[in-house]
């Protein structure tokens, strides 16, 4: 299904009044609603932010659709998934497991599933650590719409190849979250929904957040969205159960600041201040099929944000560093959110850019392929703007392809709001 800005625009402005709690406006909240309301109005944005000054929130809002289809609005209590923010959930249920001695950063994974691969050369600290040589994902995407239990899960990643020699480099890694989930449950003998209530949820006065279950019906959960040139779509169904430990957690932006400042006031101990309060900042990101989270508290609470989104969406970016900018005392580096001409003759012959891509400095790759008439890089649909460069409006990036000498595609220059990457043909 496909929603187009121009017929969401008006139910939107409509429902904003419903959505806005009754929190004073002060010149920093109206500065942040100015920068948001235009994005969300075009139907670019769909979540809820908070903001914070001197520990007390002075903005907190929700913006476009919890379920487009039938015409359910984002409120302040939507819950959202939250996606990799699980992932500093799971090491706080680590460090207060090994609290208990239950287990050791030194331990071996053959302790605990004795017939994983390469388990006794795999420590406990190199799946925290994302060192374990697990794959980021371990499973084709169609496969990720089934249900699975943290054991079912574990067969599957048994049957990845290792990107690399355990201990020897480092590869951002899911897979490795879910091997270090089921750990837990194995030395403590409960579920990780329940290590999560006992060790991060309670603590955190978290009330609104939960871990996935599908076949579940989790109140006031919304539906996931992605951005396109015609507006927003569905994105493809999920079950999220492929990722426990890694970005199974559904929660509000509420439950997300409380659990920023649980952290700096060690309501889950000191160990976990120490690991994530850094320079005087708390920070986590998440990002997975269609949504979006972000939250950033300073140590002192001179301020503090949360953005929340059921939207995969570049907008998110420029939502996320505006609201922090104008926390800071700045003036947004961008203003206005620009979508770019595109130019469908552009590039005769979409095939000579296809093929497998490693991100420099990285073990992530990238497919790009033809479908449709369009190139993709992976799930990503790349619009031609010009020769050779095409933009996305998953990080509202620009991708540009360069030729050698001989004309011969070698990279990938891409720039969104928030990053510069290069991307190297395989």
């Amino acid at each position: 299904m496909r929603i187009k800005p121009a017929i969401i625009v008006v139910t939107c402005i409509a429902l904003l009044a419903l959505t806005q709690t009754a929190i004073p406006q002060s010149a920093t909240a109206k500065k942040i609603d100015d920068l948001i309301q235009p994005v969300a109005q075009s139907g670019r944005f769909s979540g809820v932010v908070i903001a914070s000054q001197n520990g007390s929130i002075i903005y907190e809002k929700a913006f476009g659709m919890a379920n487009a289809e039938l015409k359910v609005p984002n409120t302040t209590g939507s819950r959202i998934g939250i996606a990799s923010i699980t992932k500093p959930m799971t090491a706080i249920i680590l460090t207060r497991l090994i609290e208990e001695q239950k287990l050791t950063l030194d331990d071996k994974l053959s302790k605990f599933i004795p017939d994983f691969p390469s388990g006794d050369k795999i420590t406990i600290a190199m799946l925290s650590q994302h060192r374990s040589g697990i794959p980021h994902r371990v499973m084709p995407d169609v496969e990720e719409a089934a249900t699975y239990t943290s054991t079912e899960m574990i067969e599957k990643i048994k049957k990845a190849k290792l990107a690399f020699e355990p201990g020897t480099s480092d590869l951002y890694s899911s897979g490795g979250y879910a091997t270090l989930a089921r750990v837990l449950e194995i030395v403590s003998g409960q579920s990780f929904a329940q290590l999560l209530q006992k060790y991060v949820f309670d603590p955190g006065q978290m009330s609104d957040s939960v871990d996935w279950n599908g076949p579940a019906i989790i109140e006031r959960r919304t539906q996931d969205y992605v951005c396109d040139a015609s507006g927003y779509t569905n994105a493809s169904a999920k079950d999220y159960s492929f990722l426990v430990g890694a970005g199974s957690v559904v929660s509000t932006a509420a439950d997300l600041y409380k659990f920023g400042n649980a952290l700096i006031d060690s309501k889950f101990g000191p160990s976990a201040k120490a690991s994530f309060v850094r320079n005087g900042i708390v920070r986590s990101s998440g990002s997975t099929n269609g949504h979006r989270s972000y939250f950033e508290i300073k140590e002192d609470k001179s301020y503090g944000l949360v953005v929340l989104s059921n939207m995969a969406c570049g907008s998110f970016d420029f939502v996320q560093r505006g609201v922090t900018e104008i926390l800071q005392g700045k003036e947004p580096t961008a203003k206005t959110l620009v979508v770019p001409k595109f130019a469908t003759n552009s590039n005769k012959d979409l095939t000579e850019f296809t093929g497998r891509y490693k991100m420099r400095n990285s073990g992530s790759e990238t497919n790009l392929l033809v479908r449709d008439g369009y190139l993709f890089a992976n799930d990503i649909k790349l619009y031609p703007v010009k020769p050779d460069c095409f933009f996305d409006f998953k990080y509202f990036g620009d991708a540009c392809f360069v030729r050698d000498a001989s004309g011969k595609i070698t990279t990938i220059r891409w720039t969104g709001l928030t990053f510069e990457l290069t991307w190297d043909r395989q």
